[in-house]
C-alpha cells in the first residue's frame, strides 16, 4: 500500500506481535519470525498510537505536539518508520478502520 494520503491511511499492529515498553522504549516481538525490534522514545510514541483507527495524519500531529518538531519532520519520520514496520511485518495499513486487528501486549 502506498502511504500517499496520511489523512486516510490507518496503520494497525499485526495480530502476531507482542510488545512491552521499558523505560520509554519499546521491545516489539514478531511472533511469526521470532525477530524482535527496539524502538526509541519517538518510535514508541508512534507505536503506542498505532491502533487501526488513528490516521497517520493524526499520529503525526501527536508527534509534532509531543516532541515540538515541525509538522514536515514529524510526517517524514512517521512515513519512514511506518514503511519499516510494514516491511518487517509488524504493522499493516488500510484505508478502512472497520477491520483493525488486535495485538497482544506482553
Amino acid at each position: 500500500m502506498v502511504l500517499s494520503d496520511p489523512a486516510n491511511t490507518y496503520p494497525a499492529k499485526n495480530k502476531n506481535v507482542a510488545w512491552k515498553v521499558l523505560d520509554g522504549e519499546s521491545v516489539v516481538l514478531n511472533l511469526d519470525s521470532g525477530v524482535y525490534f527496539t524502538l526509541n522514545m519517538t518510535g514508541t510514541a508512534v507505536w503506542e498510537r498505532i491502533d487501526g483507527v488513528t490516521s497517520l495524519e493524526e499520529i503525526g500531529r501527536g508527534l509534532w505536539e509531543q516532541f515540538e518538531i515541525t509538522v514536515e519532520q514529524a510526517q517524514r519520520d512517521l512515513l519512514e518508520l511506518t514503511r519499516t514496520l510494514m516491511d518487517e511485518g509488524l504493522v499493516k495499513v488500510t484505508n478502512d478502520t472497520s477491520t483493525a486487528p488486535g495485538t497482544q501486549r506482553a
